[in-house]
């Protein structure tokens, strides 16, 4: 019996995937949970093990091919069998999609008004080689007719003259985060505050739970392993910032799922990742630095799981190493906010009536209008100040 090996889901957000590498080729024998094709999905590269023993009769996607989840790319079964005749990657499904709901003829007004414009047969092919829409031609032939000349002109006038150091495809990695922000962008009511810090007390934190652990041979917590244990805890005490939105429910989440934008450059994995650390509220700092830097390892050598990448809850994006005081991240969809962190910066503020040097940093909270109004943001936004000001501890 001849066995599908279709494109698995990994995540309720994941709608497709990318064959990266067969390591099996049509004819050869497969052994059931061997691993077979690696697929690249929601920024992870994944081994993809044949469901069933038997031979790879048949590939049906090619590498750097995007199929829709549930899709058969590829048939194992007894040599000689029958194999469906099957091939069908993302572009072909999203024409055939398009096409059972696409008016018959949607352009004819467009065409009749093209048709209008009197111009030479070469004009036209030529315009339409070039992608031009030849009513924006003027014409400078008898009685206003398009010429070739005037669609060479129109070309040379129109042509992209900026030199060009590098084409570089957007795929992989880099295509499903810019696929992620569109629709994040698109979907989502984003609304934006931003409020000031005293970071006094957690570069002192820091500076002190690090020269312990520096000296046992180990890297020191950051910044924004701090921020991830107070984010945590201000998130338990304002739910609804820790949700999504599903349709026409509000899904607030008990666990408390905190993801850390990193930008990871290896030999393996490079770009903008999010490891996520799973119940943070439950963990001590030293817990959640150890875990985040274990992902990120395993992230730039190739081996972070899906698990370590997807089911987050809650984003915390930290440019303040590059100097950045303030900026709005984009909400990491379908989640309702993100928190970007800046740099700390030391700066004059009166004290109980006297200027003092405070190391102060600025939050920035995006979040979904549609989930969490402007109270609710501020309540969680004071909340958090308030434990890194006067509570955190490791």
């Amino acid at each position: 019996m001849v066995t599908d090996l279709v494109m698995p889901r990994y995540s309720l957000t994941m709608k497709k995937g990318t064959i990266i590498k067969w390591l099996k080729e049509e004819g050869e024998p497969v052994s059931k949970g061997e691993p077979v094709v690696e697929v690249e999905a929601d920024k992870v590269t994944t081994e993809v093990e044949a469901p069933a023993s038997g031979v790879l009769l048949k590939i049906c996607a090619q590498e750097q091919r995007e199929v829709p989840v549930g899709k058969p790319i590829a048939f194992i079964g007894e040599p000689g069998e029958p194999v469906p005749e099957v091939e069908v990657g993302v572009e072909e499904a999203v024409e055939e999609e398009t096409a059972a709901v696409a008016p018959a003829r949607v352009p004819e007004r467009e065409e009749k008004e093209a048709l209008r414009v009197r111009a030479s047969p070469l004009a036209r092919k030529l315009a339409e080689n070039h992608g031009i829409d030849i009513t924006l031609i003027p014409g400078t032939g008898p009685g206003g007719r398009v010429t070739r000349e005037d669609v060479l002109q129109y070309i040379e006038l129109h042509k992209d003259i900026r030199a060009v150091k590098e084409v570089i495809p957007i795929r992989g990695i880099q295509k499903t985060i810019a696929e992620h922000m569109s629709l994040s962008v698109k979907t989502v009511a984003h609304c934006s505050i931003t409020l000031q810090v005293d970071a006094s007390r957690i570069v002192e934190m820091r500076r002190r739970i690090s020269a312990e652990i520096e000296a046992q041979g180990k890297r020191g917590v950051s910044y924004t392993d701090i921020l991830v244990k107070a984010a945590a805890k201000a998130l338990k005490e304002n739910p609804i910032v820790n949700s999504t939105l599903d349709g026409e429910q509000l899904k607030v989440f008990d666990d408390v799922n905190i993801g850390v934008a990193v930008d990871v450059e290896g030999e393996k994995a490079s770009g903008l990742l999010v490891p996520v650390i799973r119940h943070a509220d439950q963990r001590s700092l030293l817990e959640i630095s150890e875990e985040s830097k274990a992902i990120i390892e395993r992230a730039r050598t190739g081996k972070a799981t899906h698990e370590d990448l997807t089911g987050g809850t809650f984003t915390i994006t930290n440019l303040g190493m590059f100097g950045i005081e303030t900026f709005v991240p984009i909400i990491n969809y379908p989640e309702t906010a993100i928190l970007g962190v800046g740099a700390i910066v030391e700066k004059p503020i009166i004290v109980q009536g006297e200027f003092k040097a405070r190391p102060l940093m600025n939050l920035t909270l995006s979040f979904d209008h549609r989930v969490v109004n402007g109270a609710p943001a501020a309540r969680f936004m004071q909340r958090l100040k308030k434990i890194l000001e006067e509570e955190i501890t490791d």
